[in-house]
């Protein structure tokens, strides 16, 4: 399906999709042009995580191009030293997210994609950590969307 101009609010509904998407994954045409949907998934961390610390976003699956993540603080996390939430994998914790990228002593929303996108060659589960130091943290809690397409 073909659309004539560009419009901020247009939505699409499955029987909006083309029958056939002959590059794989779902496909919409704009101007002519395929354009396939950005995914999100997410899932929440707060102060009181039990060990090892960390919560699993989800497993992203092979051939998906991971291009960041959303990390919105909805609660200041409020340990006496340091708080830091970092997104990644088991085998590398801040493969999108490091220290640093976000401020977790205040209520708002980093959008973190410095490393470009990266295209998964198995199937890659995500995780989110918190860490903290110094006096135990009473107040903490943040949002992760982890933000993907499948090409």
């Amino acid at each position: 399906m073909t659309y004539a101009g560009y419009n901020p609010h247009m939505q699409l509904g499955r029987e909006d999709a083309p029958d056939a998407a002959p590059l794989g994954g779902q496909q919409f045409l704009m101007n002519g042009v395929p354009i396939r949907p950005m995914n999100m998934v997410g899932q929440e961390i707060g102060f009181a995580v039990a060990a090892p610390f960390r919560v699993s976003i989800g497993v992203i699956p092979a051939g998906a191009g991971v291009m960041g993540a959303m990390v919105a603080v909805t609660e200041v996390f409020n340990a006496g030293t340091t708080n830091v939430v970092t997104v990644g994998t088991l085998a590398d914790p801040d493969r999108l997210v490091e220290a640093g990228d976000v401020n977790e002593a205040a209520v708002g929303t980093a959008l973190v994609c410095h490393r470009g996108v990266e295209i998964l060659t198995v199937d890659t589960e995500y995780f989110i950590w918190y860490t903290q130091t110094g006096a135990a943290a009473t107040t903490g809690h943040a949002v992760v969307g982890l933000m993907f397409a499948i090409p």
